[in-house]
């Protein structure tokens, strides 16, 4: 029986040598192979794109055209990656710069960063909402009626472009809400938006006291009421438990408002 095993220990120290020995035989073959792989995934992408830009010129049939256009594109790919880095860096570099700014309370400068990487990344609803959220910051400092009113609307269209971009991005869905609540007294169209943000954000607090506040101005005082209920079941913070309370006795007495 000893013998037996050491046999099988023998054949199995051989088959994991022999497995080592291919296992380092196929990564050498991959690694000889890599350069031959990127090479065609580079022509490959070479073509495509001569293929599209000869659409564009209504040639997709002209192989010539495109075997020029493949010529053309070798030449200038490693300057269009190297500009396209540099710009993805520069879109990075100007929303850092305003995440900063923002941190520092410089509203003003935190927009003008923001505007500046809008302008790379026109289509990133973090972007969208952080320029949208500096303009209502501006907006409280504004020392006209005129200024307070155009940064107020510049922060309501970069909301709403900001939803376009992503529907769900729940940060904008609350700020907007705020903003329309609290600064262009329109509470009511804020309802739909904090009702879509808490079937997103289930157990948030702040939203479903200000969606009880939306629903107190629309008459709502059932919905009301049960929101307050919510809190007082969910809320992990006895201070928001407290506040649920009174807000409920206040209501369901009619003294809400009083």
């Amino acid at each position: 029986m000893a013998i037996i095993g050491w046999e099988r220990n023998k054949l199995t120290s051989g088959v994991h040598r022999a497995g080592a020995f291919y296992g380092r035989l196929m990564t050498l073959a991959v690694l000889c192979l890599l350069p031959f792989i990127i090479s065609c995934g580079k022509l490959q992408n070479r073509h495509d794109l001569a293929v599209r830009m000869a659409a564009e010129e209504n040639r997709a049939d002209d192989d010539e055209r495109i075997t020029e256009l493949k010529a053309d594109i070798r030449g200038v790919e490693k300057q269009v990656e190297k500009t396209l880095k540099a710009v993805r860096d520069k879109g990075t570099y100007w929303r850092l710069l305003g995440i900063k700014y923002m941190d520092y309370r410089m509203w003003g400068e935190a927009m003008t960063a923001f505007d500046e990487a809008v302008a790379i990344y026109p289509e990133h609803a973090p972007l969208l909402y952080n320029r949208a959220l500096t303009a209502g910051q501006m907006a409280l400092s504004s020392d006209t009626p005129e200024m307070r009113m155009s940064y107020l609307a510049r922060s309501e269209n970069g909301y709403r472009r900001a939803l376009t971009v992503d529907p769900r991005y729940t940060p904008t869905m609350y700020a907007f809400a705020v903003l329309l609540v609290f600064e262009l007294d329109r509470p009511l169209e804020a309802g739909p938006l904090l009702e879509d943000f808490l079937k997103i954000e289930r157990s948030d607090i702040n939203a479903r006291f200000l969606l009880a506040r939306v629903y107190m101005e629309a008459g709502m005082i059932g919905e009301a009421l049960n929101l307050y209920d919510e809190i007082i079941r969910l809320a992990r913070d006895q201070a928001d438990v407290i506040k649920a309370e009174d807000l409920y006795n206040r209501v369901a007495g009619g003294e809400y408002g009083s």
